[in-house]
């Protein structure tokens, strides 16, 4: 069982490290934190590596302070990846999957499996419901600290469980995590309640920017460089806009479109029912979940939301 094997694999090792995926999300910080915090309790060796930043709003977790970014090669027993579809997404992190055994552990249906051991579970609504089961299985006490990593990863890539991902295990598992110390109200408040004023003022600039296409099935809200430093806000500020796009009765698909460099334009896209924006994502590159995809695509603003709207357009057409 590639459980067995993965539980194997790590008690078996004493230097490890965590990778995650650029620009992490709340399902990639709690996962990687949870298993950082569980293997230092047993007394490994274990590094938490990541080539951006961790967001304000999860610096509260624990060992958020201790993340190491990519430098000089470095030798490991294991590596441990997690959240991350594509070797591509780690960064310069990436540099650790040379030479070194590669354990890939996700739910994205995505995953192109570049691990020597690969868990790709996409029954599981995040990957720290993955986690949760790993460190049941290494017998590691579930405390508040790594309790509060697992239902930021849960309760963020579920959407505070309102997507369909979220299944009646996912509910168990929070249940167990509440048992263990976790206040739902706090975190509500550290999570979602703690928005700077610059991200209030980005979401303002956002919105107007606000168009509809065919036959307002689809939205999108588009940002530049430009507005991004007009407003002060950080990358980490764009998190959630698209969901404002996507929540109108009208709207199927909702799509993000923001310019990270010029020339480099990253999209985000949002199903309700019907369309497959994995499937969308794919023809660029990237990759997600049927309702939740994303990739990054060469071109100006313009260009690049021309072929996205096409894309997309086809899609509902099928």
């Amino acid at each position: 069982m590639i459980f067995q094997s993965i539980i194997s694999k790590i008690k078996e090792s004493n230097k490890i490290a965590i990778l995650s995926h650029i620009m992490p999300d709340g399902d990639s910080i709690g996962s990687s934190l949870a298993l950082y915090n569980a293997l230092k309790k047993s007394g490994a060796d274990v590094r938490f590596i990541l080539d951006d930043e961790i967001p304000k709003i999860y610096r509260f977790l624990e060992g958020s302070d201790r993340i190491r970014r990519p430098g000089q090669f470095e030798g490991f027993d294991i590596i441990i990846a997690l959240d991350c579809g594509d070797a591509e997404r780690l960064g310069k992190s990436s540099l650790y999957l040379n030479n070194n055994y590669v354990i890939n552990i996700d739910h994205h249906v995505s995953n192109n499996g570049f691990g020597n051991i690969n868990l790709i579970d996409k029954d599981s609504a995040a990957t720290g419901e993955i986690i949760y089961d790993i460190i049941k299985l290494l017998e590691i006490e579930m405390d508040r600290p790594i309790c509060e990593c697992l239902y930021t990863a849960i309760v963020t890539d579920t959407g505070q469980f309102q997507y369909s991902n979220t299944t009646f295990r996912t509910h168990q598992i929070v249940g167990d995590l509440i048992n263990n110390g976790v206040n739902v109200s706090l975190m509500f408040e550290k999570i979602y309640q703690n928005n700077s004023k610059e991200k209030i003022v980005l979401i303002k600039t956002a919105l107007s920017t606000l168009e509809f296409f065919h036959n307002d099935a689809i939205s999108c809200i588009s940002l530049t460089l430009e507005q991004m430093k007009e407003t002060k806000a950080m990358d980490e500020d764009t998190e959630g806009i698209i969901n404002l796009a996507r929540d109108i009765d009208c709207v199927e698909v909702a799509i993000f479109i923001k310019e990270l460099e010029p020339g480099k334009i990253k999209v985000g896209l949002r199903s309700k029912k019907k369309a497959d924006v994995a499937a969308v994502a794919l023809r660029f590159g990237g990759g997600g979940h049927v309702h939740a995809a994303g990739c990054t695509v060469k071109g100006t603003v313009a260009e690049v939301k021309g072929k996205i709207l096409e894309a997309v357009a086809e899609e509902l057409g099928r």
